[in-house]
């Protein structure tokens, strides 16, 4: 059903964008297009269904989860001169490519094989719009995701502690994820100490942590292929006012950009609700990036939460909401929940933003 539900989906897709077919080498849109997790591999999407093609290590593999109209194929001689036998095969005049992610390269090598018979289309978004919309299969797999991660940030809540380093911790929370069911880690854990939680991407290091730290912890868990991620700000021991204040500003503004979401609504709405709040309480300038971003195959992927973006918000999107104030070698705080948009509002897919 899931397959043909997309495949539906993609003949939409060729139709309006005036194309025979669609050659997909981004992982992502690969894997939604055939329905299970199909790393280093090349899909070819046409009106009768989708073909997968891959080498040896995986072929047996993915025969194993492909159901019509998905078929896998084994290329032998090269990836290429199968993708242009089955292009030939299709008698296709016209097919489109995603222009951000197939090199000139390989465009040189496709055109060699199919000569002027072939009309190739550069594409800026094939299958990401239509990823925006989560079914129930997708969106059970990022629950599970989520019920490990919150797993992980209670057990993470004990291990950060005085004397411990950045490096240590996030190798507790990476081994407790697997241990608990992690398929794998979504994303190189974040664990930002002291001066250092003041860099929204912070890197490892081996700092020690100390009595006073602030301590962003950003993780996320893979579950079949669909990400999850969170984030909590812990504190040790005696914290400074200005540090208690900006984390009541920062859950606030949260608390205020979740319940202002709901389906119809433009997204830029959402991202200048926080925005706004952070803004009124003097600390504007100190929250740079945007609110959130989409959660799915990818950890960051369509919608975009934030100020430009005026598309409307549909039922069946998840995405972050993180608001953050940050100041440069000082501290910051981040604060960062998932959310499901249901038919008539919202739903906090990690629980209660308090916990």
């Amino acid at each position: 059903m899931k397959a043909n539900k997309r495949l539906s989906n993609i003949r939409a897709l060729l139709k309006q964008e005036g194309i025979d077919g669609l050659l997909l080498n981004s992982e992502a849109n690969v894997s939604y297009a055939a329905g299970f997790d199909a790393p280093d591999t090349y899909g070819f999407a046409s009106r009768e269904g989708v073909s997968i093609i891959t080498d040896f290590r995986y072929v047996e593999d993915f025969k194993r989860f492909a159901q019509p109209p998905v078929r896998v194929f084994q290329y032998e001689r090269s990836l290429f001169d199968t993708a242009a036998r089955l292009i030939a095969e299709h008698k296709m005049k016209r097919v489109g490519f995603e222009a951000r992610h197939l090199t000139f390269a390989e465009c040189e090598i496709l055109h060699k094989l199919l000569g002027k018979k072939i009309s190739f289309i550069p594409l800026q978004q094939t299958l990401e719009p239509l990823r925006e919309i989560k079914d129930a299969q997708e969106i059970s797999c990022i629950r599970q995701g989520i019920r490990i991660a919150r797993k992980t940030l209670a057990f993470a809540k004990i291990r950060v502690k005085p004397g411990r380093s950045e490096m240590a911790i996030a190798a507790d929370i990476e081994r407790f994820a697997r241990l608990n069911g992690a398929h794998a880690i979504a994303f190189e854990t974040i664990v930002a100490s002291g001066p250092n939680s003041s860099y929204p991407h912070a890197r490892l290091t081996d700092r020690i942590l100390k009595e006073g730290d602030a301590v962003v912890v950003d993780m996320g868990i893979e579950v079949n292929g669909y990400k999850c991620d969170l984030t909590r700000t812990f504190f040790l021991g005696k914290i400074k006012p200005v540090v208690l204040k900006a984390a009541r500003i920062v859950r606030q503004a949260q608390e205020l950009a979740i319940r202002g979401v709901k389906p119809g609504i433009p997204i830029c709405s959402i991202d200048e609700i926080a925005r706004h709040y952070i803004a009124q309480q003097g600390f504007g300038k100190n929250f740079g990036h945007a609110l959130g971003h989409g959660v799915g195959l990818e950890v960051h992927e369509s919608p975009s939460i934030n100020k430009k973006n005026t598309h409307k918000l549909e039922p069946g999107m998840v995405f972050t909401i993180e608001p953050g104030i940050y100041l440069p070698g000082r501290f910051g705080i981040r604060m960062e929940e998932m959310v499901l948009v249901t038919q008539d509002g919202v739903e906090v897919l990690s629980g209660n933003p308090r916990d």
